[in-house]
């Protein structure tokens, strides 16, 4: 989930924010900035896309949708207009100069342009490489001997899977022979340069390593479709996850993974946008799975809340266990009785998995969590094809693990195939 959804690259004892300067890696990161000055705008279901922009037209706004627009070039877009519409999800993002003419159109009688909200910055989990011994077999990965994968009879065959990331190294070789197809909303090519997306991907639809290495992904047959929504140094907004999720549903995706987010206080309420976009993936028979964040710090006694979109009800938000099967430090949760709730729990310390350039690493945080439970919904959907996404929701939750561990932190106990 980028608010600091990504591996938080460390051990648990350290927090994200303490990250040694020694150990960073890759692009300097900016400072993390909370909103974008631009506004999602729920719209009415029953309206057109020409009742829309009519209507829009009125106070001298220009939206257009977003399949208007050249691969890659959303930001680009809306630049040239005031603003886009993305049509099956029943949301506009407009431009900040437009909010106030925003304000007047809710105001309007028979108006389509209902709720708006700010759009927020996301960002990718980061945190500090772990450096401990390897526990993992020569045949699985700690996490998929948790989660009691290789019991399963079923490999996610041709359902299709979508990893809305920081894109995927098209060129690894454990991946070699699969159509996996792409789409980029942050430049012409869904390359991975950072890690994150790749690393992500393969624990969800991922095999082995090498022909007869470790195996590390869940689901080996899932039919990959990459959303590279995260520039390269893991950063995006509301506004690029919204086009990746309307992607994938035009895609015909079952299962949406997001290991990406936007960190939000004790109190704050959830996103009512995000909340009736997962309703509508609901209707198109699509789950949307993420992660809960990493901003706790249980070694002090921090306890943050579930990251945004995660937070949304209709989001299935996964916190991260370690391989004691306890709830990681980092690992958000549930706090107080307003805010998102943690659903299930995952592996999500130590995680081995693909990685840019044909390599492999080991990463922790919430975001390697959320793609094992994606793909074993990916096993479920295939298992039973003709069930609503959230039967299947049921499923996982129903047939979890039970480890005796407070639910605010663990959910209703660790992903499992019985």
């Amino acid at each position: 989930m980028p608010s600091k959804k990504h591996p938080i690259r460390q051990v648990a004892e350290k927090r994200p924010a303490e990250r040694p300067a020694e150990e960073q890696s890759g692009p300097e990161r900016p400072p993390r900035k909370k909103f974008t000055g631009r506004v999602l705008v729920q719209l009415d279901p029953s309206a057109s896309t020409t009742d829309v922009s009519k209507k829009a037209r009125t106070r001298s706004l220009r939206l257009i949708p977003l399949h208007a627009l050249p691969a890659g070039h959303l930001n680009e877009g809306l630049e040239k207009a005031d603003g886009i519409i993305f049509e099956r999800l029943k949301v506009a993002l407009v431009n900040e100069r437009n909010a106030a003419s925003i304000k007047q159109l809710q105001a309007l009688r028979n108006t389509p342009f209902l709720a708006s909200e700010p759009e927020r910055y996301i960002y990718a989990r980061a945190g500090v490489r772990k450096e401990l011994p390897f526990k993992d077999t020569p045949s699985a990965t700690w996490g998929i001997q948790a989660t009691n994968v290789r019991k399963s009879k079923f490999s996610g065959k041709d359902v299709r899977l979508a990893i809305l990331d920081t894109g995927f190294d098209f060129t690894h070789p454990d991946f070699m022979g699969r159509v996996i197809h792409r789409k980029s909303f942050v430049g012409r090519q869904a390359k991975d340069r950072e890690g994150h997306g790749t690393h992500c991907a393969g624990i969800a639809g991922g095999s082995r390593k090498g022909k007869a290495g470790v195996r590390y992904g869940v689901a080996p047959d899932a039919r990959l479709y990459i959303g590279k929504i995260l520039n390269d140094i893991g950063e995006g907004s509301d506004g690029l996850a919204l086009a990746g999720i309307e992607w994938a549903l035009e895609q015909g995706c079952r299962v949406i993974s997001m290991s990406f987010g936007a960190q939000v206080q004790k109190g704050d309420k959830h996103s009512v946008i995000f909340e009736e976009v997962a309703k509508i993936a609901f209707a198109n028979n699509c789950l949307l799975i993420a992660a809960t964040g990493n901003e706790s710090d249980r070694e002090e006694g921090v306890i943050a809340p579930v990251n945004h979109p995660a937070n949304c009800p209709s989001v299935m938000a996964v916190g991260a266990l370690t391989e004691y099967l306890k709830v990681a430090s980092y690992s958000c949760a549930t706090v107080g009785r307003a805010g998102g709730q943690v659903d299930i729990s995952a592996p999500g310390d130590n995680i081995l998995s693909a990685w840019i350039d044909g390599g492999h690493e080991v990463e922790s945080g919430t975001s390697m969590a959320a793609p094992f439970v994606a793909g074993v919904a990916a096993l479920l959907w295939e298992q039973y094809p003709d069930v609503t996404a959230r039967e299947i929701w049921e499923k996982l939750v129903g047939q979890v693990r039970k480890l005796g561990l407070r639910t605010v932190g663990a959910g209703a106990g660790i992903v499992y195939v019985p």
